[in-house]
């Protein structure tokens, strides 16, 4: 079924608010099958020199898979594609493009006859526009990928859901938190395929230079006595934490903090509303305390930092001893020749709970403009194969998204290349465990509220005025923001 979307209402998805953080019978001979990838975008960026290189390139591909039913008319799905899985799956089909591939083949083996275009529209804001523009311009594909636009989609019948189609099983093995941004009116409108959480990630060598055990600190309390007896033992050379601030990346700062809100129970949206701002809720009012409390132990002005690789990399330069930490840190550690990281969650204020929030999340969904939507809701379930789920790990070094997927790679004890870490594990036991948040996905003035925010961040550093007259004042403003 075509659902009428209003122009007015797609340009307004040209700049949805979030962050952005990228896989029979028998008897009939074998069909060879076209795969076309119409464009590729290689980006790379390397933390330590910060150097970025883009190359664009067209690559058309012929790829033969041996197929046992008799082929059916010939189908074309178009798929976008991150990045991530369009420069790996024919330049390294064993290694790094090794669980796009597999979930590639389960697809044609099942469709045969069907042709798949494979193409790259960038990411986050880049990628929002260009889908705005496919579908005002009636060019749109058949899946979508992204991680966190979906509900503002959903809420314009942009998108289909799938619950019709989710087997059982599928259903009860997905990590829920991986495709909870894709979740409106409790149903669902796509599914990870890969993934990844916030945890904690200290200095080791830091922790020992100021006399405490290498271990993570449960309690707010205790990450505080941490920063000071650090900071006071570094006298000017090295400091007890890493807080990213209102800089740089608009929404750097306020994902590290989102995890704090998520264990005392706020989200920065209303709860009931994902698009509205919450920024006044009092039982956060405690996270703000904390930074002003924090802000002291971290190196001089590394808050206002607007290169987030520089500001995280203060850790491995024996700079910084505490930070909240992405799931893909284990492996940026060890390309920055640091070995002693030491890893768990992040600790719990009293009375919170036990909380992380997704990052790095990549999402497909099914556009309501697919000339194919059966086949597009296929290709969104066969993510979650654990053909597919069980080679994320090795071949794209994120963590799966399904509760089978993680359990195997819990249960690894392989070491070596395309094996889990014991700190791979930490942070698969809390995408697999944890209470996950999302970031909002604000459907109006999303740029203005991100900078209400970062605004309040601001002023909750560089005065002492109370949290709740700058809480509020940053509300009244969001709020008029929406209205104008």
């Amino acid at each position: 079924m075509k659902h009428a979307i209003s122009r007015r209402q797609l340009i307004k998805t040209a700049a949805l608010g979030g962050a952005g953080a990228l896989l029979a019978a028998c008897g009939a001979p074998s069909t060879p099958q076209i795969i076309e990838v119409t464009r590729q975008t290689v980006k790379e960026v390397q933390s330590t020199v910060q150097v970025t290189t883009e190359v664009t390139q067209q690559v058309e591909v012929t790829k033969e898979v041996q197929v046992t039913a008799a082929p059916t008319a010939a189908t074309k799905l178009t798929v976008w594609g991150s990045g991530l899985d369009l420069t790996q799956i024919d330049k390294d089909p064993t290694g790094a493009g090794a669980a796009m591939k597999m979930h590639r083949d389960l697809f044609i083996a099942k469709h045969p006859g069907t042709t798949v275009v494979w193409e790259d529209h960038g990411w986050d804001e880049t990628l929002r526009e260009n889908v705005t523009t496919a579908l005002l311009g009636g060019t749109a594909p058949d899946v979508i990928v992204g991680e966190n636009f979906f509900q503002a989609y959903a809420a314009l019948n942009a998108m289909l859901p799938i619950d019709d189609v989710i087997p059982p099983d599928v259903a009860k093995n997905s990590i829920v938190g991986t495709h909870k941004a894709a979740i409106y009116n409790g149903k669902i409108y796509g599914l990870s395929w890969l993934s990844g959480c916030f945890g904690f990630e200290m200095n080791g060598d830091l922790l020992k230079a100021a006399g405490l055990d290498q271990k993570v600190p449960g309690t707010w309390d205790e990450m505080l006595a941490v920063s000071k007896a650090v900071t006071d033992k570094g006298a000017g050379k090295f400091f007890g934490y890493t807080l990213q601030g209102p800089q740089g990346f608009s929404v750097g700062g306020m994902f590290r903090l989102a995890v704090y809100l998520q264990q005392l129970g706020v989200t920065i949206n209303k709860p009931d509303a994902f698009d509205q701002p919450n920024f006044n809720d009092p039982k956060g009012f405690p996270v703000w305390d904390l930074v002003r409390k924090l802000n002291p132990y971290e190196p001089p002005g590394l808050v206002f930092e607007s290169d987030e690789g520089k500001v995280y990399t203060q850790l491995f330069l024996g700079k910084s001893a505490q930070q909240v930490a992405g799931s893909w840190f284990v492996s940026w550690a060890t390309a920055n020749k640091f070995n002693n990281s030491v890893w768990g969650s992040v600790p719990i204020p009293q009375g919170g709970k036990a909380a992380s929030y997704v990052v790095g999340n990549v999402i497909y969904g099914v556009l309501s403009a697919s000339k194919a939507p059966d086949l597009a809701k296929d290709w969104v379930i066969i993510s979650q194969d654990d053909k597919v789920q069980n080679l994320v790990f090795s071949s794209a070094g994120r963590l799966p998204s399904t509760i089978s997927a993680m359990n195997t790679l819990v249960a690894d004890t392989a070491t070596g290349a395309g094996h889990p870490t014991d700190a791979d594990k930490t942070f698969g036991k809390l995408l697999r465990d944890s209470d996950l948040g999302i970031l909002p996905q604000w459907t109006k003035a999303p740029n203005q509220l991100n900078q209400i925010w970062n605004d309040l961040f601001t002023a909750v550093i560089q005065s002492k005025t109370d949290i709740k007259q700058l809480a509020d004042d940053a509300q009244t403003k969001a709020e008029a923001a929406m209205k104008a």
